[in-house]
């Protein structure tokens, strides 16, 4: 694994690692959602970086992250992925913090987090 792919796949650890420790503290849940979000973000940026060695484009869009990776994944991995996204600007720009609130709860959070930590253990396979 060269430089700049291991940087982005630790970064992606780290945020991973991130929503786990904002969920134990039970506490603003809802920036466990953008940290999972963030961590599949950059874990398809490593992809990219591996795959093509070149720097992946500024996007938070999954779509094209995984079209800029050459990855055809299968529906259900994609439609998971399609899930996730609004969970970056949802859980960054509220329009309404009290809905946020409510929509982001502890379970919802740790449910996704789950999932999340389910994913990047499929995606990392594509490091390898």
């Amino acid at each position: 694994m060269d430089n700049k792919t291991r940087t982005w796949f630790e970064l992606a650890q780290g945020d991973l690692e991130f929503a786990g420790e904002i969920l134990a503290g039970k506490k603003r849940p809802h920036y466990a959602a953008h940290f999972c979000h963030q961590a599949i973000e950059k874990l398809l940026k490593a992809i990219i970086q591996q795959k093509t060695q070149t720097t992946p484009l500024p996007t938070h869009n999954f779509k094209s992250l995984c079209s800029q990776a050459g990855l055809s994944l299968p529906q259900n991995r994609l439609r998971w992925l399609l899930d996730l996204a609004p969970h970056y600007l949802g859980a960054r720009y509220p329009e309404d913090l009290f809905q946020l609130q409510k929509q982001y709860t502890q379970k919802f959070c740790e449910h996704l987090f789950v999932e999340t930590k389910e994913m990047f253990k499929w995606l990392t396979a594509y490091l390898k």
